[in-house]
């Protein structure tokens, strides 16, 4: 494909510029901007290597959540990531570190949104609790789930009726589960399906009682969402060929946002196979999904530097976006993957919907009192991290604003001491996202409206470890900028292909440089995790 520079792009030259070898483009001129070196090359790319829609080509790596690679000493399967965990864990059966590192493996295992369906006796979780608190020092003994069951001598049933979660026992997800049954074995094995379906259950006129969510005393199960199935997701390196949007109004926004999404091979695979599917199904029900499908699908028939228009998505969203108006790209991001999730989660099948397995991270909020020294944790979900930007320069220090530690007034009531007393409020991320949102506060309203230009450097590589209870790395994949005033104002995206840089703008595409990225004044940052693993303690 050729490319000249110039002028826009009108109406007239539509659809012979949509199908045409020769494109016409222009560098746009904002003062605040920093142009691309390379603007003007030529954009000529092979067709990727692998199809959308042709299933059988997709690289078959499957997610650290579903990939089995080994076999308990009881003939069941289990993960990749609890494989790993238990192999940490033995390098500290001797060391005293050994309750600290298997403590923030526990905390890493149960803070995933994964089903919860397997009974632990809650005599044995309390005592499992103080062991990783320090408070008894000797390592637990077998699980024992033996008081589950009736006595079979003067009961017909399998198991007694009417227990309580958080009273007779406490659920854990399948990986936690495992991790604790292969490093302690016991048992035996009790999944709720199992129980509300024993013997002793059918003749019960009370149901157990349980809650959506499950909670050791130390609070280290807590906030787990109750959910489906296991997670169907394959992780397959998949990537589009950079296309543009032609932009017939004020949609440069939305145009900003979903360059970054179509730049998640992840969820460009799920469309095209789950996505498909449903859409197929039920086409009128799920329009969200089939709008993205229809984008998705477009951009996979066309080559590298081509642009489509957008038709579904637009009319959906004009209510909430006034196409008369401008708009956030930030807001139109989030408010469109929320509509994504929630016919996603629609469909009662999946154990996570794709857009949370990609985009949702889980924060570990620690307080810590300062009468008694009792640490509570509590777990809520995020979709991205919105920090604080004024007269800082760098992201790592938004960073360590975001993070610092917060004293709490003198009438905090600590639960353990019942005292009203002064604590220590910090968050820490207990399961890095595998993609991190970063959104930087450049818009402010009060008291007057106002944008802040300065210049935050960011890394392309992050390392997030002074921020989480694991270690974790990060790779840059797209930056959402906006260029101009608060009043008017234009939305670009940078993001990187198959290995390689480009400025999208609208129905523009320029291939640039490392270089040109770095230089921009970004507004959202989307990282890649592209390693994790436990600090070590030794």
């Amino acid at each position: 494909m050729l490319i000249k520079t110039k002028g826009d792009v009108d109406d007239n030259n539509l659809d012979r510029m949509g199908n045409d070898e020769t494109t016409n483009l222009v560098v746009p001129l904002f003062p605040e901007f920093k142009h691309p070196s390379q603007g003007k090359q030529v954009l000529i790319r092979p067709p990727s290597k692998q199809f959308l829609n042709s299933p059988s080509k997709i690289e078959d790596n499957l997610s650290g959540s579903t990939k089995i690679t080994q076999i308990n000493s009881a003939g069941q399967p289990y993960d990749y990531i609890v494989n790993r965990f238990l192999q940490t864990i033995k390098k500290h059966l001797s060391s005293p570190q050994r309750s600290e590192v298997e403590g923030q493996i526990i905390r890493t295992l149960i803070s995933q949104q994964t089903k919860l369906q397997y009974m632990l006796h809650i005599d044995w979780a309390k005592y499992y609790t103080s062991y990783l608190q320090h408070i008894n020092t000797k390592v637990p003994g077998p699980i024992n789930n033996q008081p589950f069951f009736a006595d079979l001598c003067s009961n017909d049933t399998i198991y007694k009726p009417n227990l309580k979660q958080d009273v007779d026992f406490v659920l854990l997800n399948r990986n936690t589960w495992m991790f604790v049954h292969s490093l302690y074995g016991g048992g035996p094995e009790v999944s709720i399906q199992d129980y509300t379906k024993g013997e002793g259950f059918e003749n019960s006129t009370q149901k157990p009682t349980l809650s959506r969510v499950s909670s050791l005393q130390s609070g280290l199960v807590d906030t787990l969402s109750y959910m489906s199935i296991t997670l169907p997701f394959q992780k397959s390196q998949f990537e589009l060929p950079p296309i543009g949007f032609y932009n017939e109004s004020n949609y440069c926004f939305m145009h900003a946002a979903l360059q970054t999404l179509l730049s998640v091979e992840q969820i460009n695979c799920w469309m095209m196979n789950e996505g498909k599917r449903i859409v197929t199904q039920f086409s009128d029900k799920y329009r969200w999904l089939n709008a993205y499908l229809e984008i998705i699908t477009l951009a996979v028939n066309k080559k590298a530097g081509a642009f489509i228009k957008i038709q579904q998505l637009k009319q959906l969203i004009k209510n909430k976006f006034d196409p008369r108006q401008q708009h956030d790209s930030q807001e139109f991001l989030r408010y469109f993957i929320e509509q994504l999730t929630v016919e996603i989660q629609g469909q009662q099948k999946y154990d996570q919907p794709i857009t949370e397995i990609v985009f949702q991270g889980q924060m570990m909020s620690l307080i810590k009192c300062d009468e008694c020294n009792q640490q509570s944790t509590k777990f809520e979900s995020f979709l991205d991290l919105s920090l604080s930007m004024n007269k800082l320069q760098t992201l790592e220090k938004c960073l360590s604003l975001f993070f610092a530690q917060e004293i709490l007034s003198d009438h905090y009531q600590c639960e353990n001491c019942n005292n009203e007393t002064r604590a220590i409020k910090k968050y820490v991320i207990g399961t890095p996202p595998l993609y991190l949102m970063i959104h930087l506060k450049r818009f402010q309203v009060y008291p007057n409206k106002i944008k802040l230009n300065g210049h935050v450097r960011f890394p392309i590589s992050l390392d997030v470890q002074e921020f989480c209870s694991i270690k974790a790395k990060y790779k840059l994949r797209s930056i959402i900028v906006h260029q101009g005033t608060p009043e008017r104002g234009h939305y670009v995206t940078f993001s990187s292909r198959q290995e390689q840089w480009y400025y999208f703008d609208d129905q523009k595409i320029y291939l640039v440089t490392e270089q040109d990225v770095l230089q921009q004044q970004a507004y959202v940052l989307i990282y890649e995790k592209v390693e994790e693993y436990l600090i070590d303690m030794q």
